[in-house]
């Protein structure tokens, strides 16, 4: 299975922890090893090469005095680094002092915590700090998304105003259609809307959410992987004039809720609709390419009802799961035969 059409689930939060002590680092890892993916550095030095890695954390806890450099010089070169400057860090230290502290907040960090430490205390500021982080990253992400599709007005309301503490996200395991034009021809503007339109009745009818916040694709999301897949055939065969190519993708998915003028809409924020896009890439003109991860839900449903449908199986290496494509034949008046209506088994 290639690495793009794996299953992007939630990620859980990486936390750098610096102190030249080792009992400290014990500590820090005995508290949060059960909550977030926990990396440990013995010095400032150490520390700056984790964090200009590939794979920088999401948070640091940072030790001050350190032999070889102290933790505020290690705070000045995180936020002098463009790619590392937004990373929150918290001082975790022994210097107890008020103009410490007030040094330590005016160089960028987000708290400051004084040794020796309250376990509870530790993890309770900790966990709200990541929090804010992930609520503020996605609230860029909605912000990036709907730049291009709300009224300037309405945006600016709605990210610098008071707007942005409506605005909630919910994350749980999804599965979206991508539906795009193939590439035999681009749809004229009467075929764009009759498209959408048929979406949208059909999603409505399969228990599935349009997102209307989305270009040059139609994009739905469902809670059930079976019903995805039969709107998505029937969508096929009735737009088969149009040409279209679907990728279907199941995964985590978060969901941002907001109020647009004064009804409340919902788009996808996050990798699923990218991921169901690069399923869809993979699909010929006129057919429907099924992600590992969908397929595995779907099989039975599909397997046993595949009268007449034209249905491609690609197993990829080290896994049992496939990505599977159906193509719908064209439907010759009254009802399909199959809800998988097509060719027949290759």
């Amino acid at each position: 299975m290639s690495q793009n059409q794996q299953t992007e689930s939630t990620k859980v939060p990486r936390i750098l922890v610096v102190d030249d002590m080792p009992d400290n680092l014990f500590l820090m890892n005995g508290l949060f090893e059960d909550r977030y993916d926990v990396v440990q550095a013995a010095s400032g030095k150490d520390a700056l090469r984790v964090l200009m890695s590939a794979n920088p954390p999401d948070m640091v806890l940072l030790d001050i005095m350190m032999p070889d450099m102290d933790g505020y010089e290690v705070l000045r070169r995180i936020r002098q680094h463009p790619p590392t400057a937004n990373i929150p860090v918290i001082f975790l230290t022994a210097l107890a002092t008020h103009h410490d502290e007030r040094l330590g907040l005016d160089l960028g960090a987000v708290d400051y915590l004084t040794k020796p430490v309250d376990p509870g205390q530790v993890v309770l500021r900790v966990d709200a700090h990541v929090r804010a982080t992930e609520r503020s990253r996605r609230i860029e992400a909605l912000s990036e998304k709907l730049a291009r599709h709300l009224p300037p007005q309405e945006w600016q309301a709605l990210f610098h105003g008071d707007g942005t503490h409506g605005i909630e996200f919910e994350s749980r395991q999804l599965t979206v259609l991508h539906a795009e034009q193939g590439e035999q021809r681009l749809w004229n503007e009467r075929e764009r809307e009759s498209f959408a339109a048929e979406a949208e009745w059909l999603a409505m009818r399969h228990g599935g959410h349009v997102d209307h916040f989305i270009d040059g694709a139609a994009a739905i999301w469902f809670d059930d992987p079976a019903a995805c897949v039969k709107m998505a055939m029937e969508l096929q065969r009735s737009a088969q004039d149009l040409h279209v190519r679907m990728g279907i993708h199941t995964g985590v998915g978060e969901i941002g809720t907001f109020r647009c003028g004064f009804q409340v809409a919902s788009t996808l924020v996050g990798p699923a609709t990218r991921m169901a896009a690069q399923v869809a890439a993979t699909a010929a003109t006129g057919s429907i390419a099924v992600s590992p991860e969908t397929y595995e839900l779907v099989r039975d449903s599909v397997e046993a009802d595949t009268s007449g449908c034209l249905l491609m199986e690609e197993y990829f290496h080290d896994s049992d799961l496939a990505q599977v494509s159906l193509t719908p034949a064209p439907q010759k008046g009254g009802h399909a035969l199959s809800t998988f209506a097509g060719l027949g088994i290759l």
